[in-house]
């Protein structure tokens, strides 16, 4: 009778051990890949895309009705030399943006990364925008523009440092 007890007992240690060694190996192999520097390089490819692809639309969009907010979420979406720029809008570039009674909306039809320097947390975006104007008794009207855009990351996020039209013959 001892000999039937020492068994299911054995069984039940090299079960625990088997279980035990198991978890330890998916947990080291869970770690690893977590921190491995393809998936953090991943997820900043990831995120610098989906956050370029915002701010281009963005930048691509101003309604003449709220001009303040709209300039006001350029500059808030924008750093460096490009926030510098935006900052600068006078109050003659208002006043024609006023005027002209237009209401842009710009979507981004396709983006993608050309480089990603995850160190120095900058990116550059190449992007294809449908920009829509309309304007109150006027057809709207659509157009296509490519952009190539400077990203940065900041403690807010990734802003937009440069966004630059390019010619429709560029490559």
């Amino acid at each position: 009778m001892a000999g039937k007890v020492k068994r299911p007992l054995r069984a039940a240690v090299a079960a625990v051990v088997v279980t035990a060694a198991f978890a330890a190996w998916a947990g080291i192999g869970w770690y690893r890949t977590a921190n491995s520097e393809t998936l953090t390089y991943g997820t900043a490819r990831d995120e610098a895309l989906s956050s370029g692809r915002q701010l281009v639309a963005l930048l691509c969009t101003l309604d003449y009705h709220q001009l303040d907010q709209g300039l006001a979420q350029w500059l808030d979406a924008s750093t460096g030399p490009l926030h510098d720029r935006l900052a600068h809008t006078d109050e003659a570039t208002k006043k024609t943006l006023t005027q002209d009674a237009t209401v842009s909306t710009g979507k981004v039809l396709d983006a993608a990364l050309s480089e990603l320097d995850e160190h120095a947390g900058t990116a550059k975006l190449l992007a294809s925008v449908e920009i829509t104007a309309l304007k109150e008794g006027v057809a709207p009207a659509t157009k296509r523009n490519r952009f190539a855009a400077g990203l940065t990351r900041t403690d807010g996020g990734w802003k937009l440092s440069a966004l630059d039209e390019l010619p429709v013959g560029a490559r």
